[in-house]
């Protein structure tokens, strides 16, 4: 196996920009730091942590695509027509190689470009099988009266983008498995859990203070299962407490808070920018996801000592200890969040040993210790 620069990878994001940006960019230091990244293609970058002469960005136009973006009342026409534009233009600045490596959604020409080259691919997947994640969002749209999404153009080209792939690289055994039920075979899966910065996310020096806290951290969306917290949040009738709904609201998820409108102790709080003061002022977290790859925030709220709630469909709940560092319920099951949050509410002793034994967890669940379990599917 060779440690010659042999990797070529591209994602349509900013490199080190925050979410996806930043995840990619832990990825990308490791397979520099083992001498095989070659190039990187990316829509733009603000980091100064991988050689720049290794760095090929789109620049204006990929800032300019993400904006737009951001307007799109469909929810997928715009990411698409973007990822098709970063795609053709990948294809013509890729360096050959022996491996290319990408995501889902915005390489299918590059891909077959780097196969006719007789590239290894890798494709990266932060989510279930598409089809998967528009059954789950469609039974959720239609209990609250929301027309049907349809099979796009987009989810067809992540088909045949997984279909071409020689290897598939998930977060979580919830999406592998999703993937499998679709036909795909599982020796082409590997599933990495992502990891998580250990310096930056840290518990809080003293307890927070306030009534009981309970915080969700995520885009507000049916997808991330808002709608199940906010009805065990009614059902549990508590006027002493406080919860947390921080993130950017989506479309789809208007109706759902409309409804919930008046339920006392909820504070929509939008984006915030510093996450690790939310983290550190909570009590317990909960992400109680329809689908969800991984779900980032949950391994961020274990390294701040928190006690975790998470649903089955949420991929971080492969490094949750049922009853010991957190619980994992049904993702539509409101007498189970009910049941763990008047449990964690009721024990202030438990609360410490859960959110230790997750702290515990998220200290060997970091970037390093996942570019030393990526990198070795890189070489060839």
């Amino acid at each position: 196996m060779s440690s010659e620069p042999s990797v070529v990878y591209s994602v349509n994001h900013r490199l080190g920009g925050g979410g996806m940006g930043s995840s990619v960019l832990e990825m990308l230091v490791g397979l520099h730091g083992a001498g095989l990244l070659k190039q990187a293609i990316v829509s733009s970058c603000k980091t100064d942590r991988l050689p720049r002469e290794l760095v090929t960005e789109m620049g204006f136009l990929g800032r300019v695509q993400k904006r737009l973006s951001l307007y799109d009342p469909t929810g997928w026409c715009a990411n698409y027509i973007e990822g098709r534009i970063f795609d053709l233009w990948t294809s013509r600045v890729m360096q050959p190689s022996p491996v290319f490596s990408s995501w889902t959604g915005i390489c299918a020409t590059s891909l077959r470009t780097a196969k006719q080259r007789g590239s290894f691919t890798i494709l990266g997947l932060g989510s279930a099988h598409p089809r998967t994640t528009l059954e789950l969002i469609n039974r959720e749209r239609q209990q609250w009266g929301m027309p049907a999404l349809r099979v796009t153009p987009h989810i067809l080209q992540i088909e045949q983008e997984l279909a071409l792939a020689n290897k598939i690289i998930v977060q979580s055994q919830f999406s592998q498995r999703t993937l499998v039920e679709r036909g795909l075979s599982a020796e082409k899966i590997v599933c990495l859990p992502l990891g998580v910065n250990i310096e930056r996310f840290r518990p809080a020096s003293t307890p927070p203070s306030g009534p009981f806290r309970v915080l969700f951290l995520g885009q507000v969306m049916l997808r991330k299962g808002i709608q199940y917290l906010l009805e065990a949040w009614k059902q549990l009738g508590w006027r002493d407490a406080e919860l947390w709904i921080v993130g950017k609201v989506m479309s789809d998820s208007r109706p759902v808070l409309r409804h919930y409108a008046d339920l006392p102790g909820v504070r929509l709080m939008g984006h915030v920018p510093d996450q690790l003061a939310a983290f550190q002022s909570a009590h317990v977290f909960v992400m109680p996801s329809v689908e969800d790859g991984f779900g980032l925030a949950v391994i961020e709220a274990m390294a701040c000592g928190l006690p975790v709630i998470v649903s089955d469909h949420t991929g971080a709940a492969d490094l949750v200890r049922q009853g010991e560092s957190g619980f994992v319920v049904p993702y539509s099951g409101v007498a189970q969040y009910m049941d763990a949050l008047e449990t964690l509410r009721a024990d202030p002793d438990l609360r410490r040993e859960t959110g230790g034994a997750g702290h515990a967890t998220a200290q060997e669940q970091t970037w390093d210790q996942y570019r030393e379990q990526m990198v070795p599917t890189y070489r060839r």
